[in-house]
């Protein structure tokens, strides 16, 4: 078992990585009101088993829906109706989605509880729960509308994995292969030499990617927890072009995929503009293909719509008048932040969509 602890934001957030970590609950919770926020398909037993208090269940779907900010203040308004206080709970148990939910109404009541996510599915154990950004979608556009909070503890019980199904596996992949590509070069030759390993689901390797990718982005965000900086940037690699995908196809392309496609056409773009190294473009499209993951508009088999995207674009929370902040490669484990201008990033998308 693997434990990181960090300060970030005036915050201490414990991170514990490792088969059974759930245990680890017993010493962290006791007692008070909990909230416990579980995904409909996720069996909870061993989490209720091990906390200690008067816990108050909520399912949801773990579903893109679930990120409604009407769905969200629902739930604050449970927390008022039961008088939660600031020294209580709210634990989640599910994806992604579930603990931005999470993380958003535990920053907005009583301006902050305790806050422990528990992500069952790879994507939320290397990106989601981590971080301390929460979003909530408004009128169909994906977070934009989020605060940023630190959970206490989030605790990545390798368990959960095992019945995981392989296309949610290998969602949760691609914000994996995303550390190695714009940040960690040694972390790069490793997923590219375990590949047999990690996509079976070996122990040792999946508590290798697990804990690396969050110490990765624990060590990002304790450096500009706030997005200040301009250094937080690089985690959204693959997101300014995944995330219109995504949103342009009503979220029918599932996140990683999005984001694995988004990844390759940055980086496509990013030796377009002169900043990153054009072998970088075999590298990473190599990578991606040997995680089963998408490299052209083809492999998501479902058909966007490219005026979408570019109106996605637009949206882009990045955006800052006719710019877009984008995180670009310069080789792989290494970046640069990019004011694009907007005209320049419609042309490019115009061209490689079609």
């Amino acid at each position: 078992m693997n434990v990181l602890e960090e300060e970030i934001c005036c915050r201490r957030t414990k991170v514990v990585v490792g088969r059974n970590a759930v245990e680890y609950l017993r010493n962290e919770v006791r007692g008070g009101k909990v909230i416990l926020i579980k995904q409909k398909a996720v069996d909870v037993n061993r989490v209720v088993k091990v906390l200690d208090g008067e816990v108050y269940e909520i399912t949801l779907e773990g579903v893109e829906q679930d990120k409604d900010i009407e769905k969200a203040f629902s739930i604050v308004n449970y927390m008022y109706s039961i008088g939660m206080q600031r020294n209580d709970y709210v634990v989640a148990v599910g994806g992604g989605t579930l603990t931005d939910v999470a993380g958003f109404i535990s920053s907005l009541y009583m301006r902050g509880v305790k806050l422990v996510n528990i992500p069952t599915t790879l994507l939320g154990m290397v990106d989601a729960a981590l971080g301390g950004k929460n979003g909530v979608n408004f009128r169909g556009v994906k977070n934009i509308i989020g605060t940023f909070y630190q959970p206490d503890l989030v605790v990545a019980d390798l368990g959960f994995l095992d019945t995981l199904p392989q296309e949610e596996y290998l969602n949760g992949l691609a914000e994996v292969v995303k550390y190695g590509i714009s940040l960690d070069r040694g972390f790069f030759d490793y997923l590219r030499d375990h590949v047999d390993e990690v996509l079976k689901k070996k122990d040792e390797a999946v508590e290798y990617m697990v804990y690396r990718s969050m110490k990765n982005k624990l060590g990002i965000v304790k450096e500009d927890p706030l997005e200040l900086k301009g250094v937080r940037i690089v985690l959204n690699f693959g997101h300014t072009f995944g995330h219109a995908i995504e949103s342009a196809s009503g979220f029918t392309v599932k996140h990683g995929k999005a984001v694995a496609l988004g990844m390759a056409m940055e980086t496509m773009f990013g030796v377009e503009i002169g900043a990153t190294k054009e072998y970088c473009i075999e590298l990473v499209v190599d990578m991606l293909r040997r995680y089963d993951l998408p490299t052209s508009m083809e492999d998501l088999e479902v058909d966007v719509d490219m005026k979408k995207v570019i109106e996605a674009v637009n949206r882009d929370k990045k955006r800052y008048g006719g710019s877009i902040s984008m995180p670009i490669l310069i080789d792989i484990g290494s970046w640069i932040r990019v004011d694009v201008p907007l005209d320049k990033v419609v042309g490019y998308l115009s061209k490689w969509i079609g």
